[in-house]
């Protein structure tokens, strides 16, 4: 507790976010469980002091303890917005996105820093694969990927919490390409309309449509207990971020697809 009251006292923020200072305390927790959404990193900082003020009973809340893990946690809200709104791709029109072959570095929030990262399946595994239910799901994707290859497809974007730092996703998103393929070799779960066979038999998000890449390159930074418009004055509401890019995933699948060694 005492480095979160330090971090608080040092991270002073523009006046721009003084809505949070009037939230109750269980508003200011919902709010920032809301927040965490766009949080795929176990270990970030808002994560830590949002689990620290929420362990606190609620007969505490009105203690010195309480104070100082409140201000913590609206520090670490204001930082977040602080830079989440230099950020925001509705208001930034040309967000740089590189195109690379290498697996960047994710950034503080677990997730993969603007770009479009063309990377080996080799290294998708080892980069992903990095627990047993991600395991499962990157054998599923190996069996997507080779039904998209047997049916002519050369290329896929992967996207969402499965190319974040998050420990359990809940499905793979992925753009495949559209280019080349032959429809009478293609899997019937990739007719654009076969969504839930999709999910069902390979865990995918899946669609090979434009809206589909597009909104993979963004992130909605807010949950269901977003921040209501009546808990704002003046323009404060329109000044909220809610959008940030984020970086994609680009698999060659003219390469060899490996086994996956068990």
């Amino acid at each position: 507790m005492e480095n979160t009251v330090e971090m608080a006292l040092v991270n002073r923020f523009p006046e721009q976010d003084t809505w949070l200072d009037r939230l109750s305390y269980r508003r200011l927790l919902a709010v920032a469980g809301s927040m965490l959404i766009a949080v795929k990193a176990p270990d970030s900082v808002l994560r830590k002091v949002f689990n620290d003020a929420r362990r606190l009973p609620r007969n505490l809340r009105q203690t010195e303890a309480a104070l100082a893990a409140r201000q913590a946690l609206v520090a670490e809200m204001k930082r977040y917005l602080h830079l989440h709104r230099s950020l925001d791709p509705l208001l930034v029109k040309d967000i740089e996105r590189p195109h690379e072959e290498r697996f960047p570095e994710r950034c503080e929030w677990g997730t993969l820093p603007p770009g479009f990262w063309h990377v080996s399946f080799t290294q998708l595994v080892e980069k992903l694969a990095f627990n047993s239910h991600r395991r499962t799901q990157v054998e599923l994707l190996l069996k997507a990927l080779t039904e998209l290859k047997r049916g002519g497809c050369k290329k896929v974007i992967i996207a969402g919490s499965f190319v974040s730092t998050k420990p359990k996703p809940s499905d793979i998103d992925l753009v495949w390409d559209k280019e080349g393929l032959d429809k009478q070799k293609l899997h019937k779960a990739f007719e654009e309309d076969n969504g839930t066979e999709r999910q069902k038999l390979f865990g995918l998000d899946a669609s090979a449509e434009e809206w589909k890449l597009k909104l993979s390159m963004v992130q909605s930074l807010w949950g269901p207990d977003a921040p209501d418009s009546s808990e704002f004055v003046d323009d404060e509401y329109e000044q909220l971020p809610r959008f940030r890019a984020v970086g994609v995933l680009v698999l060659d699948l003219t390469q060899e697809l490996p086994a996956i060694r068990r």
